[in-house]
């Protein structure tokens, strides 16, 4: 691997552990880190070569040859504090992102070339179907010096917080697709169901009836 690298906790979320100090350029500053970070997290650390070009994250839905990316949503780097690094660090989410001074860091749909765009759902979708996730997820992508997408992270269980105030990307992609939340999560349960063999108007129909068979019964021996 090439110098400048990037360490992280392995198994955290939320961007617990990601700050500015793990851009590593240098193997003593590497080794300080890394040292740090297994001391602080008690898990092992993934040590990776830092991708400086722009960064987005995908939302799919479905299975499959079906599955879909969602309007791709892009980081608005340039709205972090000045100096800061353009990661989505934990700073980025919960210390400068407040309620009442919110950041505007996402564009959805982002910004892109028509290539682009196609050459990130590709990825998306690749990892999507390799890694065999279901229904729906999300996942991050970010470009290398060349402009190539690499994934970041896959998401198989994203956040779907439905207040749009909370930057949930999944739900927001969603709506930018003009899918409503209640209609978003009705689909995750239409994919899972045909996934299992499962005929929801079916067993819908059966639960109707038998919930009201004692109302009948009732009415009739009145």
């Amino acid at each position: 691997m090439n110098l400048p690298l990037f360490v992280k906790p392995l198994h955290e979320g939320s961007s617990k552990g990601i700050t500015d100090s793990n851009l590593c350029f240098d193997l003593k500053h590497l080794f300080r880190q890394t040292e740090f970070l297994l001391e602080s997290y008690k898990q092992p650390v993934l040590i990776e070569e830092y991708l400086p070009g722009k960064e987005f994250t995908c939302a799919v839905l479905g299975n499959g040859a079906d599955a879909t990316v969602l309007p791709i949503v892009g980081m608005n780097f340039e709205t972090l504090p000045k100096g800061a690094l353009p990661i989505y660090s934990f700073d980025a989410k919960f210390v400068w992102d407040r309620p009442e001074n919110p950041l505007d860091i996402f564009q959805c749909p982002a910004r892109i070339t028509q290539e682009l765009q196609a050459s990130i759902e590709r990825v998306t979708l690749d990892a999507f179907r390799v890694l065999g996730c279901r229904d729906w997820a999300r996942i991050d992508v970010r470009l290398d010096a060349s402009g190539v997408p690499n994934v970041l992270e896959v998401n198989p269980l994203p956040g779907i917080l439905p207040d749009p105030a909370d930057n949930s990307c999944l739900p927001k992609a969603a709506r930018a697709a003009g899918i409503g939340y209640e209609e978003l999560i009705q689909n995750c349960l239409k994919y899972a169901a045909a996934r299992q063999g499962v005929d929801l108007d079916h067993s819908l129909s059966r639960t109707s009836g038998a919930q009201g068979a004692p109302a009948l019964a009732a009415s009739a021996s009145a």
